[in-house]
């Protein structure tokens, strides 16, 4: 799969998102760090080092990564694959079901995290202020009466 070709990310499911992850490492003058590559939609990819990873990508990829690669039935080409093969989801939870909701690993370097819309939106870097929202409705409720 070639990353410059993610275009379903994040890819629906249920409640939640599929959200690809790029691991990757970078290299720095003295040794290589690991650099995390999200792609979040609307051709965005967020890039993050590991001091800078949210803190809820960070456990659901400490969770994934507790279990060997070949238990999730990954693929060990990162080019034999296409996008849409990373949200089949039972390919990879059929021995852990139970990670349904949190991720997978896909290949070597390319995982699935399932995220909830506030942390979707999180890291898009958009909020909603639920006061702004509740005011507004008042002053509507306020104006019809």
């Amino acid at each position: 799969m070639r990353t410059d070709e993610i275009i379903y990310s994040p890819y629906p499911f249920q409640d939640n998102y599929m959200v690809l992850l790029e691991m990757d490492n970078v290299s720095h003058t003295i040794h290589f760090s690991p650099q995390y590559n999200l792609y979040i939609g609307n051709n965005t990819k967020r890039i993050f080092s590991p001091s800078s990873l949210p803190s809820f990508i960070q456990s659901k990829l400490a969770m994934i990564n507790s279990i060997a690669k070949e238990k999730w039935n990954a693929f060990f080409d990162s080019n034999s694959f296409y996008e849409l093969d990373c949200y089949t989801h039972h390919r990879y939870i059929k021995n852990n079901p139970e990670f349904k909701h949190i991720g997978w690993q896909v290949s070597d370097s390319i995982y699935v995290i399932v995220l909830n819309e506030d942390e979707l939106t999180q890291l898009k870097g958009t909020t909603v202020d639920t006061r702004k929202e509740s005011q507004r409705e008042s002053q509507e409720n306020t104006q019809r009466t």
